[in-house]
């Protein structure tokens, strides 16, 4: 992608061209509810980075339903609404679209929060070739010192939010200064903010620049704001529409705490929240249904000038399970389908109803390196089974006795790549640079997967994990019983079949092992306060381009950490103002809950490594430091537990909507489990998708 360039004088020229145009499109709107957009391009150029030129706004157009509300007097012209350099969305699949109509999807998420998926617009930067590279987003360009310990970003001069305010770099500003860097707010600082064990510093130049300085060097901060699909999820990185939440925020009003200000920040939550999405929430009924229309501010266009979005409008519905989902699928009242995700057991059901659906089924690679993935709770509250975790001979017990072919069979049609002890996805650049990391991949993967039960038996006679009273179920050492529970969301079905193989194969060495299934936030504060025992990340143990830009999965790192949350959220308060508060609180009564880590424990090495790693200019060195952390996975571990790597995930599309890619079509295949990939809104824009018969 390369972004259009113009300048002030050259597009007030253009003015009165816009404005005819606009009232072109109002007579035009008459004709029917989806309209072509313009089909002729401007001539191509060749991008430069600080560069500008005069050819954007020139060709720039709008959806019918915008020209109306400029008519009226209701809605600025399009050259006041859009920045000087536009983002241009240019992918080899795709064709100039027509503009109208209705994405309609179900989710079983009450929340709607998956809705993120399709969005994009508040990531500086965003994945291109699949994840391979990193291009320009939100930042129109970006440039860092020779030690990667400054980097400077320059943002779309004249960019606004969807309610018409002007975005500047204090929306960044107040995001770090007044929510991630302040003690006081609930919000973490993301790792990435840590570099040097220390947090950055962030500087505004002017309106539209900003500069991140770091206590050593950050070469890893491209792929860091590439990743998710920010705004919110994860908190990884604002922006937040500053003139909006200071109202709502202690410092800036006369509120006693976040409270009402975390309820409003989260634009899913909160349709009067401003966002630089694509579409923005315009109606909300929790557990029911949220609708999004077309953000008439937003920054993107076509190749040929149009701005985007192509499609009007984007229908949430909530199902209870997804057997009603299914069924909204086959009646064709679904037209578009990624998240959540359809177990492949229906792959057959879905294609032969394609036709009564008038829809098409896609099959995106999910990008996991086990999927699902199963975290085994190094910080189980219970003595007696966290002795026993921290054996591994207990933890490749259960994976010995997973019969992970009988789980392809059944849960993934036979289809997906190796099997896997839970490794990173096999797409991430370190197993790809070197002969080396491809070694290390299939050391990592191999790593106590054989399906022997017998071994699995014998390695927990090992441990003193054996049937003392006669009951036919293994228990504790101390003669206790033994139950080991899975924590399953209960709207995810898509692997429930797997944990229920996983069930039956751990029952055949005695260990009395059942699904506990409940409701997914309940998951997340069970994890975060590390009560769980095992429990599932549906999408598999992915983690993105690099291994190190999300480490949760690699050192269990912050509170989502994915199998030592407590040790992962006190590595996350290192460097921070939480560092060293509350020591004298029960690490579970802790805000947030965490453990400080013994130096004997891996997770500790794991630890040093990792900030040795990211900081570490030299591409091979770092590396190394990661294969040094992956070394303690092989020989220690596995701290997680996985399935089948790389299978395939359900994609759903009515046969009226176009530029929806094939995996062909998408370098890497799709990657569509994780979302620190941020699928379907990163790297296949549904902001381009459109209809036509």
């Amino acid at each position: 992608m390369s972004p259009f360039r113009s300048n002030q004088a050259r597009r007030r020229a253009w003015t009165l061209l816009v404005l005819m145009l606009a009232l072109f499109l109002v007579l035009a709107a008459c004709a029917g509810d989806q309209q072509p957009a313009a089909e002729e391009p401007p001539a191509a150029e060749e991008a430069e980075p600080a560069g500008e030129s005069d050819d954007a706004m020139m060709s720039a157009k709008e959806a019918p339903m915008l020209a109306e509300m400029v008519a009226a007097g209701d809605l600025p012209p399009l050259d006041e609404r859009i920045p000087i350099d536009p983002l241009v969305v240019d992918l080899p699949w795709i064709e100039i679209g027509q503009y109208g109509g209705s994405l309609r999807r179900t989710t079983t998420s009450s929340d709607f929060r998956d809705t993120s998926q399709y969005m994009y617009g508040h990531s500086p930067l965003h994945w291109e070739e699949g994840g391979a590279a990193v291009g320009p987003g939100l930042a129109r360009a970006w440039e860092s010192n020779d030690d990667a310990s400054e980097w400077t970003f320059y943002f779309r001069e004249g960019t606004k939010w969807s309610d018409g305010h002007p975005f500047t770099v204090d929306d960044v500003i107040f995001w770090w200064e007044d929510m991630a860097a302040n003690p006081d707010h609930p919000m973490a600082m993301p790792a990435w903010t840590l570099v040097g064990g220390q947090p950055m510093t962030a500087q505004k130049i002017d309106d539209y620049t900003i500069r991140f300085s770091f206590a050593a060097s950050a070469p890893l901060l491209e792929r860091e704001l590439a990743a998710f699909v920010n705004g919110g999820i994860s908190y990884n990185f604002g922006p937040y529409p500053r003139h909006y939440l200071e109202q709502f925020h202690p410092n800036y009003s006369d509120a006693a705490d976040y409270e009402e200000f975390t309820e409003k920040q989260d634009w899913w939550n909160n349709p009067d929240r401003p966002v630089l999405n694509a579409w923005m929430v315009v109606s909300l009924e929790p557990g029911n249904r949220m609708i999004l229309e077309r953000n008439p501010y937003y920054y993107a266009v076509d190749t040929a000038g149009n701005q985007l979005p192509y499609i009007d409008r984007l229908e949430v519905s909530f199902a209870e399970n997804v057997e009603v989902l299914k069924l909204r699928i086959f009646n064709g009242d679904i037209n578009f389908h990624a998240h959540p995700h359809l177990s492949l057991r229906d792959l057959a059901v879905l294609k032969e109803n394609e036709a009564n659906g008038d829809y098409r089924v896609l099959l995106w690679d999910n990008g996991a390196g086990g999927a699902p993935a199963w975290g085994v709770n190094w910080n189980n509250p219970d003595d007696g089974k966290r002795a026993i975790v921290r054996t591994t001979q207990y933890r490749r017990a259960l994976s010995h006795a997973m019969d992970r072919e009988r789980i392809r069979k059944i849960t993934f049609l036979g289809l997906g790549g190796e099997a896997s002890t839970g490794t990173m996805s096999p797409n991430s650049a370190q197993f790809n640079r070197s002969a080396e990391g491809q070694a290390i991949l299939v050391a990592w993967r191999e790593s106590a997967v054989t399906y022997d039960p017998e071994l699995a038996a014998s390695l927990l006679d090992e441990i003193e994990v054996t049937d003392q009273d006669g009951d036919g179920f293994r228990d504790l050492p101390d003669g206790s019983p033994l139950e080991v529970r899975i924590d399953f969301p209960a709207g995810n079905t898509a692997f429930i079949e797997t944990a229920e193989l996983m069930v039956e194969d751990w029952k055949a060495i005695g260990l009395n092992a059942y699904v506990n299934a409940i409701p997914g936030s309940q998951v997340g504060v069970m994890t975060t306060n590390a009560t769980y025992d095992i429990r599932l990340y549906g999408g598999g143990a992915p983690d993105g381009p690099d291994l190190l830009t999300y480490p949760a999965w690699l050192i269990s790192y912050g509170s989502g950490g994915r199998w030592a949350p407590l040790y992962g959220a006190w590595m996350a308060a290192e460097g921070t103002p939480k560092e060293g508060t509350e020591l004298d609180l029960d690490p579970r009564d802790r805000t947030p809950p965490r453990e400080e880590i013994p130096v004997d424990d891996p997770m500790f090495r794991m630890w040093e490594l990792y900030k040795q790693a990211i900081a570490e200019p030299d591409l091979a060195k770092r590396d190394e430091l990661t294969f040094q952390i992956i070394q303690i996975h092989i020989d220690e571990g596995p701290f997680l537990l996985g399935g089948i790597a790389d299978p395939p995930n359900i994609v759903i599309a009515s046969n009226q909507i176009h530029n929806v890619p094939t995996s062909e079509d998408i370098p890497l295949g799709g990657w569509l489990g994780p979302w620190v990939l941020g699928m379907p809104g990163a790297m296949t824009y549904p902001e381009v998708y459109f209809f036509a018969e």
